[in-house]
């Protein structure tokens, strides 16, 4: 996957799923989110779970630092290669770079609990240069937006806290390109009964 099409799939569904166990891998896989972000489990569970997404036009990110299983190092990056993993979110500037030389998408996380926080993560991130910046809590997006709209070129991610369509209309009215949540409500045009 390119750039260019993880930003389409976006645009197509403001909402990634947040998946956090084997229970959460089939309902996002039955719905309407585009963008699959695979946040705990462990690497055996993946080969077969990027097949059935991509056999769904999904795109699969796996956040390398909290699945077991994969070395956070090249070498872990390199097996999420092998296997078609679409992106990689990470908050370690080397594996960014690695991913990047893996022609991985790369998805930074920035931690944000107070103003210092702020000032060191917009520093580690600029010199890293990910495809994306995953800003959390998400939930305060609106409020950082236009500071790290100044001091980054994005595209921001949203993540944490997202429990509402208003949540997600305010990230994405503050200029986030996509959210990521675990709320099943949201995976879902639609609210499912």
């Amino acid at each position: 996957m390119i750039k260019q099409e993880f930003l389409r799939l976006a645009r197509l569904y403001p909402v990634a799923a947040a998946i956090k166990s084997s229970e959460d891998m089939q309902m996002a896989l039955n719905s309407d989110s585009l963008l699959l972000f695979v946040l705990k489990g462990d690497a055996f569970q993946l080969g077969p779970f990027v097949n059935q997404a991509h056999q769904r036009g999904k795109g699969l990110v796996v956040h390398v630092d909290l699945v077991s299983g994969i070395g956070k190092d090249r070498a872990g990056i390199q097996y999420l290669h092998q296997i078609g993993v679409d992106a990689v979110i990470t908050s370690r500037s080397q594996l960014v770079s690695a991913g990047r030389a893996e022609g991985l998408i790369t998805i930074q996380r920035l931690l944000l609990l107070d103003d210092s926080a702020l000032e060191s993560g917009v520093r580690t991130i600029a010199r890293a240069a990910p495809d994306f910046v995953e800003v959390l809590p998400g939930i305060i997006f609106p409020e950082v937006a236009p500071t790290l709209q100044q001091l980054l070129p994005g595209p921001f991610i949203a993540g944490g806290f997202i429990r509402t369509a208003a949540d997600v209309a305010r990230i994405q009215a503050a200029g986030g390109i996509l959210s990521s949540s675990s709320t099943y409500q949201l995976w879902h045009r639609t609210p499912k009964s």
